[in-house]
């Protein structure tokens, strides 16, 4: 019986040693973890992403303005950020003769200084002839220079995708839009993505 107590009294404290252990190490990984969310300057997370404003400017054989939401992403590595994320805006151009929308959808990615999209657009020329309208569907791939995806220098090139076309719109496009996301602003305390286990 003596015997059985004792194993069981084993048992017992090893059982309890290696939980503990386990219990601590834990709680010293997921403190570390969340120290070095603040105090290391060498983490690389992402942040949560954000439906923030996207606005801008450009040209394309007239000025337009774009304005929409943009599903934004940043990543903070010690070297540079990255962001990606889908958008959703719309190009207005209006001039003398007649009113041209294009809404679309798109997705954005850039890493530094470059940056990259593509978006699918779909134009309506209002007043195209006595009070017809005319659409017509393009894809836009661009490539250009970004302020770490706060502010972007694009330039796209259109490429029809339906049988009709805006033939009075230049198929080069060039744009500076602006990320309105307010975690640039202090990326330390920007909510994070949660790492997956």
């Amino acid at each position: 019986m003596r015997i059985v107590h004792k194993n069981l009294a084993c048992l017992f404290f090893f059982w309890s040693v290696a939980f503990s252990h386990i219990a601590v190490a834990q709680h010293a990984n997921s403190t570390q973890y969340s120290d070095s969310l603040v105090s290391t300057p060498f983490h690389r997370y992402w942040t949560k992403q954000r439906l923030i404003p996207k606005i801008g400017v450009g040209v394309q054989d007239r000025a337009f303005f774009e304005v929409g939401l943009y599903w934004q992403n940043i990543y903070r590595h010690p070297l540079t950020l990255l962001t990606k994320g889908p958008y959703c805006t719309v190009d207005i151009f209006i001039d003398d003769s007649n009113f041209l929308i294009g809404p679309k959808l798109g997705y954005e990615f850039t890493a530094g200084v470059f940056g990259a999209a593509l978006d699918v657009t779909y134009f309506i020329d209002e007043n195209y002839e006595e009070g017809k309208d005319r659409q017509a569907w393009v894809t836009t791939p661009k490539i250009g220079f970004t302020i770490l995806g706060f502010a972007d220098l694009f330039y796209g090139y259109e490429i029809p995708i339906s049988s009709e076309r805006i033939s009075s719109l230049s198929r080069n496009r060039f744009s500076l839009v602006f990320n309105l996301n307010k975690d640039y602003l202090n990326l330390k305390e920007a909510p994070r993505k949660r790492r997956s286990i």
